[in-house]
């Protein structure tokens, strides 16, 4: 008996350990198909990594718990359900951290900073992503350096870096093709074609996105990356006005996305489905593609696309001529959104309401019309003349209230673009700034250790910090009633010359032409004109090494002329347009007034810059 006993345990001794590792190994390999599975096929992804969790917990595989969280989290991303991809990858890092296993806590980190990148938290993204980055250094290993990269280009491509941005995406496109794998290098091409399309070099992105698909057939069940490429064709076939070859794209993607059980993506599909069927005036196709993708966003709970589905049926809506359904629409969507875009909103419904109430009375004053003669058919003459003249009456005062209203409306639109316009300062140049300055106070945080690093960042607070209330002083400005002459323009741009030229010994001169006192400026030409000349101004300070600078202001024939030349060095303006964001705002600016720009410069010619821009 003794000896059965021993022998039992010696085989529990030899087998249990043996036994124990291989389920290790399965749940181990489970998690890990149900993450490559992800893209593919989210629906069985979720059933292996559901499968490895609980063998994991019921062993409490502390590796295999994370590791299963890790595909859960990835699994979840695909589906399009973010919140709740965050908190798997929250919960596998917490668990790789415990386990003091660096590689796994980049890893994840890696996966949440593109969880954090789709939903535009950019400043906690970058936490994550340089602590990838550092630990992937320190661990030296290539292929986490090289997808490091990649998320380090979206991330400075959102912060408008384009330089720096197209610099990574190249090395870590290079770097997955070293390692052969496709996957990501396909899906840092998508991100390179982004950035392309943002700085207007269209083509470069479709001829990026095209190499994509040839890339795309050397992988096996890839529909996922494939959808995305469609889609993002679409979005450049859009901007080149091929609506058509875009509208076939973006179904490609549609059919793709549903055969995957992808709610969110089908939703944005159907968005942009919609949107280019307005374009090729398909109108029914567009309500359809519209209408689904406000029911499934409504279902996911994502209000930006609902609010971009209502958006756009209430532009099909007004495009049709369905003022009360255009109405419904735009009041969903201003549901959907803050103050101050609600004020927008608000106006544009207002001014929909006026155009179907007014529609109403043209139709009952017509209905009327057409019993009053009836009645008065066998009438005199006399009695005729009366009823003609009370229409006329009538006709005078709905030409009158028409007049009235429409002067009303205008004056209402024009306060709601002075309002939007204060909105977008708001949003583009302080809330930019404001995330810069959270983005600068993240790093100095994390590199506490290194003092030339922290005063780097500290430095660059104070100077948006400074520009934050520069902003705010222009804003101010811009919207004082005070300041609406152009005597009083041309008096600030004066004082903003001294105040920079000035100092660095550059000697300029105004040049003045025309009667200038007797026009008044709404705020947003003034505040546009104003920025040209800033920016212009700026450029001379700052980069021309001119020693004289030319400064001339004329209005002729109701058109503002204005011109600033310097003698300084010049540059290649071809080069120079891609990556410089002051000399596209100064374009984008002269448009926004129906103004015509004109820049001419050669290296060591100096440089000089005109706008003629209407005054009335």
């Amino acid at each position: 008996m003794f000896k059965v006993c021993l022998l039992f345990f010696l085989f529990l001794g030899i087998f249990f350990p043996i036994f124990s590792q291989d389920t290790d190994s399965l749940v181990l390999s489970k998690a890990s198909k149900a993450f490559d599975l992800a893209s593919v096929s989210s629906d069985s992804a979720y059933i292996l990594a559901n499968e490895a969790l609980t063998a994991a917990q019921k062993s409490s595989f502390k590796r295999g718990i994370a590791n299963s969280y890790n595909a859960l989290g990835w699994i979840y991303m695909h589906k399009g359900n973010l919140d709740s991809s965050f908190y798997f990858l929250q919960e596998s890092r917490s668990v790789f951290a415990n386990e003091n296993s660096p590689y796994d806590v980049a890893r994840v980190n890696i996966n949440l900073t593109e969880v954090l990148t789709k939903q535009s938290r950019f400043g906690e993204a970058l936490v994550f992503a340089l602590e990838a980055d550092s630990l992937s250094f320190a661990l030296k290993d290539v292929a986490l350096q090289t997808d490091t990269k990649r998320l380090l280009g979206i991330l400075y491509r959102e912060q408008g870096d384009h330089a720096k941005s197209i610099e990574y995406f190249n090395e870590a496109i290079k770097g997955f093709e070293l390692q052969g794998d496709l996957r990501r290098s396909v899906n840092t091409a998508i991100s390179l074609s982004i950035l392309l399309r943002k700085i207007n070099l269209v083509d470069s992105s479709l001829t990026v996105l095209e190499k994509c698909l040839e890339t795309i057939d050397e992988i096996e069940n890839n529909e996922y990356q494939l959808a995305m490429v469609r889609e993002h064709l679409g979005d450049t076939f859009y901007l080149k006005d091929m609506f058509e070859e875009s509208l076939r794209q973006y179904i490609m993607a549609y059919k793709l996305f549903e055969r995957l059980g992808n709610k969110a993506d089908m939703a944005y599909e159907g968005l942009v489905i919609g949107k280019a069927q307005i374009a090729l005036k398909k109108f029914n196709e567009a309500e359809f593609f519209l209408t689904q993708a406000f029911s499934i966003s409504d279902s996911l709970g994502f209000l930006n696309y609902q609010f971009d589905a209502a958006s756009e049926l209430a532009n099909l809506y007004q495009e049709t001529g369905q003022w009360q359904k255009a109405f419904d629409y735009l009041n969903r969507a201003g549901v959907m959104k803050d103050s101050l875009d609600q004020q927008k909103q608000l106006s544009n419904m207002s001014e929909l309401k006026e155009k179907y109430e007014s529609e109403k009375r043209d139709q009952e004053i017509a209905l009327l019309k057409s019993n009053m003669e009836l009645e008065n058919s066998r009438a005199r003459r006399r009695v005729q003349f009366q009823i003609f003249a009370i229409f006329l009456f009538l006709a005078s005062l709905g030409i009158a209230y028409l007049i009235f209203n429409r002067y009303r409306l205008k004056q209402e639109l024009n306060e709601q673009i002075l309002r939007n316009q204060i909105s977008s300062d708001l949003h583009d140049e302080i809330g930019s700034t404001l995330s810069s300055i959270d983005v600068n106070s993240r790093i100095a945080l994390l590199k506490m250790d290194d003092k030339e690093t922290v005063a780097g960042q500290l430095q660059k607070i104070q100077q948006n910090t400074r520009s934050i209330m520069d902003n705010l002083s222009q804003i101010v400005w811009s919207i004082n009633p005070n300041n609406d002459s152009l005597e009083k323009l041309i008096f600030r741009m004066k004082d903003f010359a001294a105040e920079i030229l000035e100092p660095l010994g550059i000697q300029y001169a105004f040049h003045q032409g025309g009667n200038l006192s007797e026009f008044n400026l709404n705020p947003v030409f003034r505040k546009n004109v104003y920025l040209i000349f800033k920016e212009a101004v700026n450029n001379c300070a700052k980069y021309s090494k001119a020693t004289e600078v030319s400064i001339s202001l004329e209005v002729n024939n109701n058109l503002l002329f204005i011109e600033i030349a310097d003698n300084g060095k010049g540059f290649d303006y071809q080069r120079e347009m891609i990556k410089s964001n002051g000399l596209q705002n100064m374009e984008n600016r002269a448009k926004q007034i129906r103004g015509k720009f004109e820049l001419k410069t050669e290296p060591d010619s100096g440089t000089s810059i005109k706008l003629e821009a209407p005054v009335t």
